[in-house]
């Protein structure tokens, strides 16, 4: 898996690895985020159309498509 790095302000991550009781700011952040992506797809999925969810399933069985060539 690829990894990016990006700029937090430290107080912000401090505040982060308190809640979540850790000592080193990847292991408070990356679960921190996992879980805000976690929340999306549970909100999206009581939110979305019937639609909507068989396309999910359909894009989560298949994976991502690069549709820019007509493929």
């Amino acid at each position: 898996m690829a990894e990016v790095t990006v700029g937090l302000d430290a107080e912000l991550v401090v505040e982060v690895m308190v809640l979540a009781g850790v000592k080193s700011p990847q292991d408070a952040v990356e679960p921190a985020v996992r879980d805000f992506v976690a929340h999306g797809h549970r909100t999206e999925a009581r939110t979305a159309t019937p639609e909507e969810v068989r396309a999910r399933a359909d894009r989560d069985a298949h994976g991502p498509q690069d549709h820019r060539f007509g493929s």
